[in-house]
């Protein structure tokens, strides 16, 4: 059944039963496949005529289905129908979304009263907390359903990244074939992606009658507009982007006349010359459906809830797409005759640091202060402070800066939570400042890509405690991407692979001499967010730098020969990328050369600059005390450790390496 037919048979699927006194057409709510499906993610409740409309299809074909069911069932009474009564049945019809536990309904907030009457017929199915409303961004919908006593009823917006995939996820469709489209439920519009235009190709020989049937429901959808005038599909694309869809008529043309079957190779190069217009517009972030990647998975969201991305303010100042979404701008200050004006309500700590940053720059124009909501990393971080937040200030000239403060992870008020005395946490505290600062200087005397940080040192007032002072490191922002966020889509230039494992081999150094692990687990810190990657115009790796040194000092005895594989462990990911987007053998054989030699040449040359008479690096930390375990002491520990390390063993073991599976490439 597709929803452009004129008549319906009512058996099967289309078989009505009366439930509760409401006529039931389709599967039942929640109703799944052999896959564990849904049968239909979407519904119609018809409130005046008191229907319920399950089947698969778009809500255009439920109020066709229920216009022809009382259309039938009138003449089987031997009556006829009214002129306006396939209006009606369109004007009445209340669109759902069924979720895995939930129904949203499509609120409007012209009429609210007709959604509620929708409301009262679903509640004789569902309890009232299986049943949302839409329309959180409309005030007249939030209005009623204030007025009602149940603004709880709202479906409310995914904050976290993991809610964000969730939602994403669930909004994946089908309507009358095989066809998969991401539906938004408060305008009814949905929207095909690239990858799954491109399932389609495979069927123009296996399937040819499915790939008609579903550049059929392609076109029509696209030609059609819903009840609020919304496209009943559009082409997944960024923002102005647009596709015409000529190049679907053409290839619709060719298969649905007599002989296409020996045309096959016409069809086949038709399809693919639309398919690399599909591509070039919707560019390499979105041609691949990957709810991992944070540029796919946020422009997706966007259309789901009808955001423009560009309008964001996270993607106007140029963030990386990790912060998309994921920034609760604040309450702070303007700027008026050279004065600061805080807002009713701000809260101390961010008036601290617009005090501060008002008293270190001598003045801004302007200054917004957002916390970042969702962690960026995906490490372990329970029982840590890991507050951060970006600060963007204009000056006079209009020059913008953009700052990340990151408030450190074991500060005082973490650690009175523990049980420590307030006198011995602020002694505490200020020894693991003292800690973090000393490993920032012994890297960036070895020469590693490091960004400076500065500290910033606010007094703030904790509830039955008093004040206590809390410490914030701040550097500059630094646009590109972390090694560990990456998308596929980059690993398809043969060159990006080369690049790439040259940067990652150099920072495997960093990781390896400085013994970056994970106190709780000894595991090593590396390509897991710490190392970001900026590109040229192509999309090339041409510089990493360390934006964060987390874990420094942490093992400084294990051997590095020992540490190796665990770095290599995580390169393996980055080759496997590559070789499934389809880069050849040899270039993945190349790629792990210069890994290797990147890694050794590192290394050689952090001990020629511990060994210069002019560094005196082996001295670093002579005034300190020699404890067992003191940075003194780990210091050493860590420049020995890399002079009695054989670089060529390095070096070989990662081009025989069994984690990188060499043999698994195909060597020509």
């Amino acid at each position: 059944m597709t929803f452009f037919l004129d008549n319906y048979t009512f058996a099967g699927p289309l078989d009505p039963r009366e439930i509760n006194g409401i006529t039931f057409i389709g599967p039942d709510f929640f109703e799944t496949d052999e896959e564990g499906n849904l049968r239909s993610p979407i519904g119609s409740v018809f409130p005046k005529y008191k229907t319920i409309i399950t089947v698969r299809g778009i809500h255009a074909c439920h109020a066709s289905i229920a216009y022809e069911y009382f259309r039938q069932k009138l003449q089987s009474e031997g009556r006829v129908p009214d002129e306006d009564l396939e209006p009606k049945i369109y004007e009445d019809a209340v669109a759902l979304l069924i979720r895995e536990s939930v129904i949203l309904i499509r609120s409007d907030p012209i009429d609210m009263e007709h959604i509620f009457a929708a409301d009262d017929i679903l509640q004789s199915f569902l309890p009232k907390h299986r049943i949302q409303f839409t329309g959180l961004h409309i005030p007249e919908v939030r209005n009623q359903l204030r007025g009602k006593g149940e603004s709880w009823r709202m479906s409310p917006a995914p904050k976290s990244v993991r809610e964000i995939a969730q939602y994403v996820r669930a909004s994946m469709v089908r309507v009358s074939t095989g066809l998969s489209v991401y539906y938004n439920a408060p305008t009814g519009g949905r929207f095909l992606t690239f990858a799954e235009f491109m399932r389609i190709q495979p069927l123009l020989r296996s399937d040819p009658a499915e790939a008609l049937a579903r550049l059929k429901e392609i076109r029509n959808l696209l030609q059609r507009l819903n009840s609020w005038g919304n496209r009943e599909l559009s082409f997944f694309l960024p923002a102005g982007k647009k596709l015409e869809a000529k190049g679907i008529e053409a290839i619709i043309a060719l298969m649905d006349t007599p002989g296409a079957c020996g045309r096959t190779g016409q069809i086949l190069e038709s399809f693919d010359r639309f398919a690399d217009q599909f591509a070039a517009a919707a560019g390499p972030e979105l041609s691949t459906d990957d709810v991992r990647n944070p540029l796919w998975r946020t422009t997706m969201f966007c259309r789901l809830y009808d955001i423009n991305e560009e309008q964001m303010e996270e993607w106007s100042l140029g963030l990386s797409p990790e912060f998309h979404l994921n920034v609760k701008w604040l309450p702070g200050a303007t700027v008026t005759e050279g004065q600061l004006r805080f807002d009713p309500g701000v809260h101390q700590r961010t008036q601290g640091l617009i005090e501060h940053f008002w008293n270190q720059t001598g003045g801004f124009s302007s200054i917004n202060i957002g916390h970042v909501e969702a962690s960026l990393t995906t490490r372990d971080i329970s029982g840590e402070q890991r507050d951060v937040y970006l600060v963007v200030m204009s000056s006079t000239d209009a020059d913008e800066s953009i700052r990340l403060i990151r408030l450190m992870k074991w500060d005082v008020f973490q650690r009175v939570k523990m049980g420590v005395p307030v006198e011995q946490a602020v002694a505490a505290t200020i020894s693991y400042r003292n800690y973090i600062f000393d490993r920032l200087r012994a890297a960036a005397l070895l020469g590693f890509p490091i960004l400076s940080y500065r500290e910033i040192r606010l007094t703030e007032e904790i509830p039955g405690i008093g004040q206590v002072p809390s410490f914030f490191f701040d550097r500059q922002y630094v646009q590109g991407i972390v090694t560990d966020k990456i998308p596929d889509s980059y690993y398809r230039h043969p060159q990006f692979i080369t690049n790439l494992s040259s940067l990652l081999g150099a920072a495997a150094s960093f990781s390896l001499i400085l013994g970056r692990a994970s106190p709780r687990t000894g595991k090593i810190y590396y390509d897991d967010g710490d190392e970001l990657v900026q590109f040229d115009f192509e999309g090339i790796p041409t510089r990493l730098i360390i934006i964060e040194t987390t874990g420094s000092f942490t093992d400084w005895t294990t051997p590095l020969m020992e540490l190796l594989p665990q770095c290599l462990n995580r390169f393996h990911r980055h080759l496997e990328k590559a070789h499934t987007s389809g880069i050849a053998a040899p270039i993945v054989y190349e790629a792990v050369s210069r890994f290797a030699d990147a890694l050794v040449e590192r290394m050689s040359h952090v001990r020629k600059i511990v060994a210069s008479p002019s560094s005196n690096l082996k001295d670093l930390f002579k005034s300190r005390e020699p404890e067992p375990g003191g940075i003194r002491n780990r210091w050493d520990a860590i420049l020995q450790r890399l002079e009695a390390t054989d670089l060529q063993q390095l070096r070989d073991y990662t081009l025989k390496s069994p984690e990188l599976d060499m043999d698994s490439w195909n060597r020509p």
